[in-house]
């Protein structure tokens, strides 16, 4: 499992204290900075390096999804989250051909956490802990027969 190191870039204040609240609360992520604007999202990057940043499609200038392509072609290794309000098919589609996850803000509760465990590689842990107690408990059960 890796540290999600995270920067939150979104135009609202509250919001972005509220969702850096509740990612706190998970302790493979760490919250590195927020953000309020692409500029201001960019220089959080470059200076933090993360490996996470959870950005809002709508931003003040360029969009999330401009932002993404910058991000993208200076930190390849830098994954991203889109969020936002608008749950439009529009969007969804082009937050795939940038080949990167979109989740509706009404619903970051229920499928933020199950995707940031699979980007921490949370769950690839669990099923290979899994496995491997599923294979020793078989030798064990073929034993005692």
């Amino acid at each position: 499992m890796k540290t999600l190191r995270t920067i939150i870039l979104d135009d609202n204040s509250s919001f972005r204290k509220s969702l850096g609240e509740m990612l706190r609360n998970f302790d493979f992520i760490e919250v590195l900075g927020e953000a309020g604007s692409e500029e201001e999202g960019m220089e959080a990057v470059k200076k933090y390096l993360p490996n996470l940043v959870i950005t809002d499609i709508r931003l003040p200038g360029l969009s999330g999804f401009e932002f993404a392509r910058a991000v993208k072609s200076r930190f390849p290794g830098t994954q991203i989250i889109f969020i936002t309000l608008f749950d439009s098919i529009i969007y969804q589609r082009e937050a795939a051909r940038l080949g990167f996850p979109f989740v509706p803000k009404g619903s970051l509760l229920e499928k933020l956490p199950p995707l940031l465990e699979r980007l921490s590689g949370m769950k690839d842990d669990l099923v290979k802990k899994t496995g491997k107690l599923l294979i020793l408990s078989q030798a064990t059960m073929g034993e005692k027969s």
